[in-house]
């Protein structure tokens, strides 16, 4: 190889470490947090970056809350017609879009957390 090869491959090379080296490092939280709301309180708040299953209970009832992968959806509710666990899932990019369970008086919704 010539110079200016060996120059052009020493200079992406260093570009593909420090590209490395920045994602390794880089703060892993999402500046979300998913709220889940009981009536009109806050009962619960968590990270959707963060794998778990969540358990609320509502007014006829509970809810499971499943976050896998930055996406969360509902399992295991009680209420007569299930149309939060047929909503499917949600995900960061879902802003605006709630989860709603009326019997259980229940709303699960993205936030954005201040910096």
């Amino acid at each position: 190889m010539k110079r200016k090869e060996w120059i052009i491959t020493a200079v992406v090379a260093a570009i593909a470490v420090i590209a490395l080296l920045v994602l390794k490092f880089r703060d892993t939280s999402s500046g979300y947090v998913v709220a889940i709301q009981h009536r009109n309180t806050i009962v619960m708040e968590f990270d959707p970056m963060v794998d778990a299953v969540y358990t609320v209970d509502g007014d006829t009832g509970g809810l499971q809350v499943e976050v896998k992968d930055g996406r969360w959806h509902v399992i295991n509710e009680q209420c007569p017609n299930h149309v939060c666990a047929n909503m499917g899932w949600m995900g960061v990019n879902d802003i605006g879009i709630p989860i709603t369970c009326l019997p259980n008086n229940i709303i699960i919704f993205l936030e954005e957390t201040p910096k």
